[in-house]
């Protein structure tokens, strides 16, 4: 197998997404130098931290953390960019099995029934052929050996792209997109850990948590995303 990938690298040289370095056989679209330079999110607790704060005046949330800083100005957000939009949806896996142990060792994750990614918009599905968020799940799921429930929220309408968007304008972007399908699977009652690839102003996961108590209003909810845009 080693062979293999050593003669592919040398037809396709594969790069690093972050600094482009030409990638040896036994790295995966990061170089190591690279992967050990990813700021990690350093909060101690999955019960009193900023994801959590901004929650809270929202939803009643148990638990919650991130693994990454995201930062617009870092090469570092190439991570990001390249798990949502260019084709890397396993880098966000891999990541995610790698850094969620931390965060459960917290305990984020504990009496968790289900993981939900957040979905993403059909169209958008269909164009990127996949959601980084569902990818984002497989990883923490690998890890903690929870199924995914992927059929019970939907995205019911495409909002605008939150990119460049203020607080207050994602707030408004977000309302109202998620609709909690029942007759499903039934959650009341239920832990779920709702899983999303970035949080910036909190405003898509607090429309998920809407919707999915709209549906069950016994679901307990924890968060997991990968990427923390907020104050460090």
């Amino acid at each position: 197998m080693n062979f293999w990938r050593t003669l592919v690298d040398l037809l396709l040289p594969r790069h690093c997404v972050v600094c482009g370095a030409e990638l040896d056989s036994t790295e995966k679209d990061l170089c190591n130098v690279c992967l050990c330079r990813i700021v990690p999110v350093t909060w101690t607790s999955a019960t009193d931290n900023p994801l959590l704060r901004i929650m809270w005046d929202r939803h009643e949330v148990d638990a919650a953390g991130s693994s990454f800083y995201y930062n617009a100005s870092s090469d570092y957000h190439k991570i990001f960019i390249a798990i949502k939009y260019q084709g890397y949806p396993k880098l966000g896996e891999r990541l995610a099995r790698l850094s969620f142990p931390v965060w459960n060792a917290l305990g984020l994750g504990c009496g968790v029934d289900y993981i939900i990614p957040v979905p993403l918009a059909m169209q958008r599905q269909l164009k990127r052929g996949y959601n980084q968020a569902e990818w984002i799940a497989r990883g923490v799921a690998a890890s903690m050996g929870i199924p995914l429930c992927t059929d019970v929220l939907v995205r019911r309408k495409s909002n605008e792209t939150q990119t460049r968007k203020s607080a207050r304008q994602r707030q408004e972007n977000a309302k109202n997109i998620f609709l909690a399908r029942k007759g499903r699977t039934d959650l009341n009652g239920r832990t779920v850990l709702l899983v999303d690839d970035v949080v910036t102003t909190g405003a898509t996961i607090s429309d998920s948590i809407r919707a999915l108590r709209e549906a069950f209003p016994t679901v307990r909810v924890q968060i997991y995303t990968l990427g923390w845009a907020g104050e460090r």
